[in-house]
């Protein structure tokens, strides 16, 4: 037999043997033994309630019920400005990184890239649902004497 072995075989033994004597030390009382009915459902929890309930707050909508569509913009030069359907939304470098997107409806819409002293860039684009969009344009300086395009007004309907 191994030591291990061994400790075990003592270590039960001397278990018994202490329950035994404060067993028998004990004043005896009436056990009462009843039946046990389990109910077993077929799912973990009702998925018409919830985990918690029929009364508890509801869960928050997830984004794919409001869909959105992300332009990622790598123009240069960096600090022109970016407008969506006329309304201005900030400046290239703002929406140029790894987790820097312009946030947008899924639809169509007008991108305009506008800085003094450069040609102004409009593009018809269509941003799917859940999708990024990557915007990679080099704007052309202006000839001395020429003025920018206006930016275009925004659109009202």
């Amino acid at each position: 037999m191994s030591a291990l072995t061994k400790r075990v075989v003592i270590f039960t033994v001397g278990l018994t043997t202490l329950g035994a004597v404060s067993a028998s030390a004990m004043p005896r009382h009436a056990v009462v033994v009843a039946p046990r009915v389990v109910v077993q459902r077929p799912f973990l929890y009702d998925p018409f309630w919830g985990p918690w309930g029929p009364y508890t707050y509801g869960y928050p909508y997830p984004y794919s019920v409001y869909p959105q569509a992300s332009i990622r913009t790598e123009v240069t030069p960096k600090d022109a400005e970016v407008y969506v359907d006329g309304y201005y939304a900030g400046r290239v470098s703002d929406f140029d990184g790894a987790l820097q997107r312009l946030h947008v409806a899924p639809g169509g819409h007008t991108i305009t890239f506008y800085l003094d002293g450069f040609r102004t860039l409009s593009q018809d684009v269509y941003a799917r649902p859940d999708s990024t969009l990557k915007l990679d344009e080099n704007m052309q300086p202006l000839p001395p004497g020429q003025a920018s395009a206006p930016v275009p007004a925004p659109n009202q309907g």
